[in-house]
C-alpha cells in the first residue's frame, strides 16, 4: 500500500458515527455520571430528547410585516391628502421592522419563505438583494 495514512483516514471517516445528521438526539447520563448524546434512547434509562438546530435561520414572511413599496408619485400637498398618510406610530413600526429585516438579511445565512402550496423554499442571492433593497427603501421613507 503506497499511502497507509490515507487508508487509515478513509477507514476512520467511514467508521465515524453520523449522529449530527440524526433527526432526533437523546441526552442521557450513565452510572458514572458521564453524559452521552445518541441517536437512539437508551433502554431502561431516563433520557431527554433534544431539538437539534442546523444553523439556518427560520423562514421570514415579509408580506405580513410591511407592504411592498410602490413607485412614488408626486401628490399635491393638501389637508385632504393627509387622510391617506400613515400615522407617526405606523411609520415608527415600519421603520423598526425594516431595520430588523435588513439586519437579518445582511447577517447572511439561508432564509426560507413559505410558498403558496405551504412548502418552504430558500431565497436566492438575487431575492435576498431585492429584499434588502426593499427594506432600505422603507427605511428611507419611514425612518
Amino acid at each position: 500500500m503506497k499511502h497507509p495514512l490515507l487508508a487509515v483516514l478513509a477507514i476512520t471517516l467511514c467508521a465515524t458515527p453520523l449522529t449530527g445528521l440524526a433527526d432526533q438526539v437523546y441526552r442521557w447520563v450513565d452510572d458514572d455520571g458521564v453524559t452521552h448524546f445518541t441517536a437512539h434512547p437508551p433502554k431502561g434509562r431516563p433520557s431527554e430528547s433534544l431539538r437539534t438546530r442546523t444553523g439556518h435561520s427560520e423562514p421570514v414572511d415579509y408580506s405580513s410585516q410591511y407592504p411592498r413599496p410602490e413607485p412614488e408619485q408626486p401628490e399635491p400637498q393638501s389637508a385632504a391628502s393627509n387622510a391617506g398618510q400613515p400615522s407617526q406610530q405606523e411609520l415608527d413600526e415600519a421603520c423598526q421592522r425594516a431595520r430588523q429585516n435588513l439586519e437579518t438579511l445582511e447577517r447572511g445565512g439561508r432564509i426560507a419563505v413559505e410558498t403558496e402550496d405551504g412548502s418552504r423554499r430558500y431565497l436566492g442571492e438575487e431575492e435576498l438583494s431585492e429584499r434588502a433593497e426593499t427594506a432600505r427603501q422603507i427605511m428611507d421613507r419611514a425612518c
